[in-house]
């Protein structure tokens, strides 16, 4: 009863977190905002650039000075020294395939000693936002163990989402006996970013009363990378019965320091320092693979929002969505472990489902497959 609880106060977190932007947190104080609030948020989010790049898809980059970034606004962060890499990590590639692109790369590059931030549009402030925890359905994949983070491969997909409402797949780090954890992966809303495009993302939070954020919307996530700009767009994504698309993400604790790094492929993104949270400054004690949707009932019916690649496991691989190689890493071990005795959650399998778990031959890791079309008639 107890895991019970605390996975339900965890979810209302991570709507609280994954929604707002410090200061604006619901859909009718975002509504109600004049000319002058919006511009006086806007400049408080957004730090003086260095150099702007304009992507064909209508965000704006702003090359940040990385020592003037949004993380140094956070008091416990004041004097900060930024760590640059990872201390012992080789951040080898778990997936064989090419990268993904983000697309404002087209359209040019950040100098060196400056890091790319999705400037915050008035579209982002007034993105009508309301949600509660028993909107939320998920079919995951879940290891209950003391850990240092968790990695995996999740296959990217451009789906549909209904207005007002967000579809994502991604890995989660977090303690059972609190509120911290760390959420990272791909995401769609209409709502959030003002367009149906597939997003990185990153969140964390901790207790109630210290809140975090989405990705740099307030401080907390230290960015060292000069490549990879938290909430942009991915190019291309998966196409159904074709090519793949994956992400090659991994979520773990520097051993030296306590950070909570950020790494895609060989990338390393960023970090949350350890001082942010209350209990995982030491380790976690879950990690979750999967999906997740809102579902507000639009018209009184369950929501036609897709999960995953919009179609059901069984269907398996070119058309189900998957995650491959899943692995956590125990304790201070940082070569990922296969997550034995893992368990799978679905919210309604009519909706959305998970395939059983297989457990991979040669190489540590899980894969499985997740997702549906939800729809009307599905629950």
């Amino acid at each position: 009863m107890a895991k019970e609880i605390c996975e339900k106060l965890t979810l209302v977190i991570v709507a609280f977190v994954l929604l707002s932007v410090q200061g604006v947190a619901t859909a009718a104080g975002r509504k109600n905002l004049t000319d002058l609030e919006i511009r006086k948020q806007l400049r408080r989010l957004n730090k003086p650039a260095i150099k702007i790049i304009k992507s064909e898809d209508g965000d704006i980059i702003d090359c940040v000075d990385i020592y003037k970034q949004p993380a140094f606004d956070h008091p416990s962060l004041k004097n900060h020294t930024i760590q640059m890499r990872p201390s012992i990590y080789s951040g080898k590639n778990m997936s064989s395939s090419k990268p993904l692109e983000q697309l404002w790369h087209k359209s040019g590059s950040c100098p060196q000693g400056t890091i790319p931030i999705q400037r915050t549009q008035k579209k982002h402030l007034l993105g009508a936002i309301s949600l509660d925890a028993s909107q939320l359905e998920s079919a995951k994949v879940s290891k209950d163990d003391p850990n240092k983070g968790g990695a995996g491969i999740v296959n990217v997909w451009n789906i549909h989402v209904e207005p007002g409402e967000f579809s994502k797949a991604s890995i989660f780090v977090g303690r059972r006996d609190n509120f911290d954890l760390i959420d990272a992966g791909w995401i769609v809303s209409r709502s959030m970013f003002g367009d149906d495009a597939t997003r990185l993302y990153g969140f964390w939070g901790t207790t109630p009363d210290h809140l975090g954020c989405y990705n740099l919307k307030c401080p907390g996530f230290v960015q060292v990378s000069q490549k990879i700009a938290l909430g942009t767009v991915f190019t291309p994504t998966s196409v159904y019965g074709g090519l793949q698309k994956v992400l090659d993400l991994k979520i773990f604790k520097d051993k030296a320091t306590s950070n909570w790094w950020l790494v895609l492929g060989d990338e390393s993104v960023g970090y949350w320092p350890s001082s942010l949270f209350k209990n995982m400054a030491d380790h976690a004690d879950y990690v979750q693979w999967g999906g997740q949707v809102q579902n507000t009932a639009p018209g009184g019916s369950h929501t036609s929002t897709q999960m995953g690649s919009g179609h059901f496991p069984n269907e398996g691989f070119q058309k189900a969505a998957f995650f491959d190689k899943c692995v956590y890493f125990y304790m201070d071990d940082i070569v990922g472990i296969t997550p034995y005795n893992s368990k799978s959650k679905v919210s309604k399998p009519a909706c959305y489902d998970v395939s059983d778990v297989s457990v991979l031959k040669g190489t540590p890791g899980v894969q499985f497959f997740y997702g549906g079309p939800g729809g009307p008639n599905c629950s």
